[in-house]
């Protein structure tokens, strides 16, 4: 009993795995072809129109602010004399 329930469960996974490859390889497929339309588009000298971005077109909200990147850290030039650690 513990045998078949084993082979159903593997089965099972093995039809959902390959029913998720296929669709996996439709999709790539699809892709595929509309990257190579684009490209054929490309090399004729056409550019496709890209589509404006709703987020992208509007102002910026009010009470933000750009954040401020501390200024950075100068080294210390070699000729000065540092400072000695202590070995314990």
């Amino acid at each position: 009993m513990l045998a078949i329930a084993v082979c159903v469960l593997f089965t099972i996974a093995g039809v959902v795995a390959a029913l998720t490859i296929a669709d996996n390889l439709l999709k790539a497929r699809a892709a595929y072809v509309r990257l190579m339309r684009e490209g054929a588009w490309l090399q004729a000298g056409l550019a496709l129109r890209a589509q404006a971005s709703p987020l992208a077109a509007g102002p910026a909200p009010l009470g933000v602010t750009p954040i401020r990147r501390p200024a950075p850290i100068r080294a210390r030039p070699l000729s000065l004399p540092r400072p000695a650690c202590a070995a314990a």
